[in-house]
């Protein structure tokens, strides 16, 4: 029998999602971030072999020759 005067609405005690769900929301959230940095680095990265957690990936980068880029100013187009 619960106590009145320990419980005096009669509440249910909290589920684990209820007392720590804004640890879990920031947890996730920082793991999804950190996901995503590895990720965005390893599409700009020019390697042709990336590993990462038990994962390889081979692929073929394409090669930027200078003569084909050009850099244009907002002063060159007006």
């Amino acid at each position: 029998m619960d106590c009145p005067a320990c419980n005096p609405c009669n509440c249910p005690d909290p589920d684990f999602i209820e007392r720590n769900g804004t640890w879990l929301l920031g947890m996730s959230g920082i793991l999804f971030t950190c996901i995503g940095g590895m990720l965005t680095f390893f599409l700009k990265s020019r390697c042709t072999r990336i590993q990462a957690c038990g994962l390889m990936c081979e692929r073929d980068v394409l090669a930027i020759d200078p003569k084909d880029a050009s850099v244009t100013t907002m002063a060159e187009e007006e």
